[in-house]
């Protein structure tokens, strides 16, 4: 069985994740994480702020990439930004909306 080939730079690396069934934005990948041990290298996960993604969970892979959100809180980083800096910067009232 043949996988599919993807340049991690290209393909992945700061593609906009998207939750499968809500289609809300749930953050960028920021890196992956590879198995080097397997016979050819492959993806095991994508990194998004702190949260590792399991590969399992990638579902479709495009201009965005739709994931399975099972129990992942991508979102939580980004709140804590809007609340604590882009809030507090004058004149952004509703920057966030």
């Amino acid at each position: 069985m043949a996988g599919r080939v993807l340049h991690a730079q290209l393909h992945l690396l700061d593609r906009q994740l998207l939750d499968l069934h809500t289609g809300h934005m749930l953050g960028k990948i920021d890196d992956v994480e590879l198995d080097l041990d397997a016979e050819v290298p492959v993806v095991t996960a994508l990194i998004s702020g702190r949260q590792t993604i399991p590969a399992n969970q990638v579902t479709e892979i495009g201009s965005a990439v739709k994931i399975l959100n099972q129990g992942l809180e991508l979102g939580r980083h980004d709140d804590w930004v809007e609340q604590h800096v882009i809030d507090r910067i004058p004149g952004a009232g509703d920057a966030t909306e």
